[in-house]
């Protein structure tokens, strides 16, 4: 029995030995795998795209704040470097992909322009060569664009990567300038019709109020003068850059004085001309102020002048009577 039990604890002894020598042996397996350099798997190069966006020659004349409405023609180009038979190799596995999607979108403008494109992906063909493909963009500038001011739109556009190809993402700024938009508001604030005698004037204020994006030099010019008939009106005013800028000019009319009574009507165009005060020949569109003016009445031209020297005389008169009498 005794020696039984013995042989137990032999095999025991022997089983743990052996469990130890286990633990060991992965223990220093683990420590050689930890610092035994591992040979990197070999990796593929990455294939460079290239992107562009270019815009016509449309984009220089300048545009009209408000009333216009500028489209242009946007042309995205892209293409993949390719350096020699392994990367062609790699770039043909997408011959027949459906393609490149480039997200294009707007990050920057000027204050006082309004734009928005008609697409915000574009899809353009995977190649060696370069391939285009068009989007739209649309601008319309606010009433304070300053008059030739430059102003810029920013576009963002995006190819991300796809497996052998890497993503490029680059800015284009659009730059184009402001027109004068030379537009009046004009206000009779004592009407454009008057009756008065063929001895009094007719004076009419006429005041203009800037409505465009530069300092406004207005003329203004009587289009006829009836015969027999007196007209003078102001000839330029000028108005500040500032929206809601004001001046005044006067026309003033009188009617024919010949003697006798008269009943005289006439109408009276008074044409106005908005110009850029920097420069006189950029003008604006001509507009026109009609006036009314009826005379009636009788006329005694030079009789004030009579009666002054008949005075006159009665006075000399009277008093030579007085110096006879005193003698």
């Amino acid at each position: 029995m005794i020696a039984i039990l013995n042989k137990g604890v032999k095999m025991a002894n022997k089983l743990r030995s052996v469990k130890a020598t286990i633990i060991i042996a992965i223990l220093l397996f683990s420590l050689f795998a930890a610092f035994t350099p591992v040979k990197a798997a070999p990796t593929w190069p990455t294939l460079n795209s290239n992107l562009d966006v270019s815009w016509g020659e449309e984009v220089e004349k300048p545009v009209i704040p408000r009333k216009e409405v500028r489209t242009l023609n946007l042309t995205l180009t892209y293409y993949v470097d390719v350096a020699g038979d392994i990367g062609q190799g790699m770039l043909d596995r997408y011959k027949n992909s459906p393609g490149a999607l480039a997200t294009v979108k707007i990050v920057d403008y000027s204050p006082w322009c309004i734009a928005n494109l008609d697409l915000d992906t574009v899809e353009i063909p995977i190649s060696e060569e370069k391939q285009e493909s068009s989007f739209t963009l649309n601008m319309q500038l606010k009433d304070n664009a300053p008059a030739y001011g430059e102003g810029h739109i920013t576009i963002k556009a995006t190819v991300g990567k796809a497996a052998y190809i890497g993503g490029i993402s680059k800015e284009f700024t659009l730059d184009f300038i402001a027109a004068y938009f030379p537009i009046i508001s004009t206000d009779l604030p004592e009407g454009n019709a008057m009756e008065i005698g063929p001895m009094d004037s007719a004076i009419f204020p006429i005041e203009v109020e800037n409505m465009g994006n530069a300092r406004t030099k207005i003329f203004f010019e009587i289009e006829n003068v009836p015969e027999g008939w007196t007209i003078a009106v102001t000839d330029d005013v000028t108005v500040g850059e500032k929206k809601g800028s004001k001046a005044t000019a006067y026309l003033t009319v009188n009617p024919p004085r010949g003697f006798g009574t008269h009943h005289d009507r006439e109408s009276i165009n008074v044409m106005i001309v908005p110009a850029r005060a920097e420069n006189l020949l950029d003008r604006g569109t001509i507009t026109y102020a009609n006036f009314i003016v009826e005379s009636r009445g009788f006329s005694t031209p030079g009789f004030e002048a009579i009666l002054f020297i008949g005075a006159l005389l009665a006075i000399v008169l009277i008093f030579k009577l007085k110096r006879k009498k005193s003698n």
